[in-house]
């Protein structure tokens, strides 16, 4: 049973456990909790910090959150340092409970508080150059803004600043350093991307397309299948650069996937690959509709081109943050605008579409961003002392 199903209980539940802390063990100043896309993956931002944090910081104790079917899931690719716990479950409060830093890319519910001067939250949120509206900017209500005396939220942009302020009515303090997931994209070391494509068994000389649509709130009555004929997108990506070129596709996580049977010899599925910063390494060009990962990719100076058929209906169905239209985007609505997209790119409109995408945002990624992250953890673990931020 997860306690999680009944809040009041829940609630009552970390009453005892952090303010009354003492009468079970206390924080411990050397443990921290990271928790990703709530418990179902070991990866994104909360990754990236656990892994520099364990270097940095080898004597920091690292408990991750995740559901049993990720814990199954990822058995044989957690680390030996990190203590996995199951997601939701008394152990887990208990966890959240004693640990001195909380890091989470997600939101949490309203009874998930911390003993403020004791403990501290760093929000990693994964995507601050988000198209479509989130959290309180789309009416949810059940999430609980995010503490300023006791939290840092991680961005890599004035849009993500302003984006956090109304989504999470935020209004502490920034790590403006970016998105750790996206320190490799910075760097885009030749050799770590050659180790990517030899784990994703592509051959060198092949190009790769990373197909990564969004999910739709309405996915139930959509058909399951890609929006575009992968198939001619791909040839005609050949015929433009006279290179072979393979797709890797990756469905969202709340999404169930499309048919890839019609082209399943031109395809490889990734949805599994529990790093999308490492795809989006390999990749040579994205495609998607409405993600931001579209956003992190233009880092590299690589095409990015949004594919919206739908755009009138997902806007009215989801909400967004701005007009597409308005931006530097290259936007296709159609198979025959795609092609026309493709046929039109060179690797300097590539360049300065990407530029024109950072200013619009006002990017400042800066390639440290893990590193960022843990000098605030640091500095707040090893003491039993009470801070005053």
């Amino acid at each position: 049973m997860s306690i999680d199903q009944y809040p009041k209980l829940a609630s009552a539940y970390r009453y005892l456990l952090i303010r009354g802390g003492r009468l079970v063990k206390g924080i411990d100043p050397d443990k921290v909790v990271f928790c990703c896309f709530q418990g179902r993956s070991y990866g994104d931002n909360p990754r990236v910090i656990s892994e520099r944090l364990h270097e940095r910081c080898p004597q920091a104790k690292i408990v991750w959150l995740l559901t049993r079917a990720a814990a199954k899931r990822l058995k044989d690719e957690l680390p030996d340092y990190i203590k996995p716990v199951y997601y939701k479950t008394k152990e887990a409060f208990l966890e959240q409970a004693t640990a001195r830093v909380w890091v989470d890319n997600f939101t949490k519910q309203r009874y998930m508080t911390l003993a403020r001067g004791r403990q501290f939250y760093v929000q990693t949120w994964h995507g601050d150059r988000a198209i479509k509206k989130i959290c309180y900017d789309l009416g949810m209500k059940e999430h609980r803004r995010i503490e300023e005396q006791c939290a840092r939220v991680m961005t890599g942009s004035k849009f993500g600043e302003g984006l956090y302020r109304t989504a999470f009515r935020y209004k502490g303090e920034y790590i403006k350093a970016g998105a750790p997931r996206n320190d490799i994209l910075v760097k885009s070391d030749p050799d770590q991307i050659r180790r990517v494509r030899e784990k994703l068994g592509i051959a060198p000389e092949v190009k790769l397309l990373l197909y990564a649509p969004t999910y739709r709130d309405n996915a139930d009555v959509l058909p399951k299948s890609a929006q575009m004929d992968l198939d001619r997108t791909l040839r005609c990506l050949e015929a433009k650069t006279g290179e072979k070129w393979l797709c890797l596709f990756r469905a969202h996580y709340l999404s169930a996937g499309i048919d890839l049977e019609a082209v399943q010899d031109r395809i490889v599925d990734v949805t599994a690959y529990e790093d999308m910063a490492e795809l989006l390494l390999a990749a040579d060009m994205v495609l998607t509709d409405y993600s931001s990962c579209a956003m992190d990719f233009i880092i590299r100076d690589l095409p990015a081109l949004f594919y919206i058929p739908d755009w009138e209906e997902y806007v009215a169905t989801r909400g967004v943050y701005f007009d597409v239209h308005d931006t530097p985007f290259m936007l296709a609505h159609n198979q025959g605008e795609l092609e026309a997209l493709i046929e039109g790119l060179t690797p300097e409109k590539a360049r300065e579409n990407c530029a024109a995408i950072r200013d619009y945002f006002g990017y400042y990624e800066t390639g440290h961003a893990a590193d960022a992250a843990c000098d605030y953890i640091i500095e707040r673990l090893g003491s039993r002392k009470r801070f005053d931020d």
